[in-house]
């Protein structure tokens, strides 16, 4: 059964994800799962050495084991289409930490010592998956509170399904500050805002509204894309113009596919002339009867 263990967990770290889950909140989660993944196999790996030494030099045994082997997994993993993190080799830890914790209660003769132990050692094992799980949810409830905005910063939980995508100029990082999203381009470097929509359905509205305020030389074109399925799936592509300052601009994107199933929205300015920044205030969804075509208020 330990042998059984060690492998069948060796083999889900190494195994590739499915699409999507990568990074994001789904990705946190995976990475979060190596703690409980990692503490069953550091008990199996004590269940394994207890038959040839003694029960403290086997517990010894089995967490050393088990730190040497997530170090080569994560050595490996890119292998196997997954990415090397320390932050899944510190949640690694966190899971031996619990499982050596479960191992060493054997030794407590008291009762009461070794549920404390036991119990404590359950609290690492779980805490972070279930923690961040809580916090999914919390967030969920409240995306839905909001919904069709699709913005809501000033929130704690409010930015926890948008990701913005870093230029490669460190001086024109898109970062979200005081409670808005802030987008910035050069000629050379793109900037990107993306909603992860967990598959909802948005069939009934046909128009991005976007309120921000754009700092730039000239008109700049704001890029939309609707991912539908997963982000290999099919995709919706639209653009609208917005001036300098601060205006309200919608943009429709085509009827050819009904927006069914979307796994993300990205909100983009493209590398380009003038250099921009965008400061996003709001993102909402407009319901088709209310307009049929794009237009910008000034």
């Amino acid at each position: 059964m330990a042998a059984c263990l060690f492998v069948g967990i060796t083999s889900t770290l190494l195994l590739p994800l499915p699409t999507g889950w990568s990074s994001g909140w789904r990705g946190e989660l995976l990475n979060r799962m190596h703690s409980p993944l990692m503490g069953i196999c550091c008990v199996a790996l004590i269940g394994f050495f207890n038959s040839q030494k003694a029960k403290y030099i086997s517990i010894l045994a089995a967490a050393f084991s088990a730190i040497g082997l997530a170090a080569m997994i994560e050595l490996v993993q890119p292998w196997f289409h997954r990415t090397a993190d320390m932050g899944d080799f510190m949640w690694d830890m966190v899971g031996i930490v619990a499982g050596t914790l479960w191992g060493l209660a054997i030794l407590l003769q008291p009762m009461g010592w070794r549920l404390i132990l036991r119990t404590l050692a359950l609290t690492c094992l779980l805490a972070p998956p279930v923690g961040w799980t809580v916090k999914v949810m919390m967030a969920h409830r409240a995306a839905d509170k909001c919904f069709p905005i699709l913005t809501n910063f000033n929130e704690k939980l409010g930015g926890f399904f948008w990701t913005i995508e870093p230029a490669l100029n460190p001086a024109f990082q898109p970062r979200s500050q005081h409670g808005q999203m802030i987008l910035e381009r050069t000629s050379q470097t793109a900037a990107s805002a993306h909603l992860d929509a967990r598959n909802h359905d948005w069939t009934r509205f046909d128009r991005l509204e976007l309120d921000g305020t754009l700092e730039a030389a000239e008109s700049v074109e704001i890029g939309v894309r609707i991912d539908l399925n997963h982000k290999d799936g099919p995709r919706l592509r639209a653009g609208g113009q917005m001036l300098p300052g601060r205006h309200r601009i919608q943009i429709q994107w085509p009827p050819s596919q009904p927006p069914q199933n979307v796994h993300q929205l990205v909100v983009f300015l493209a590398a380009g002339n003038p250099t921009a920044r965008l400061n996003i205030h709001q993102l909402r969804l407009l319901e088709r009867e209310d307009a049929a075509t794009p237009q910008i208020d000034q």
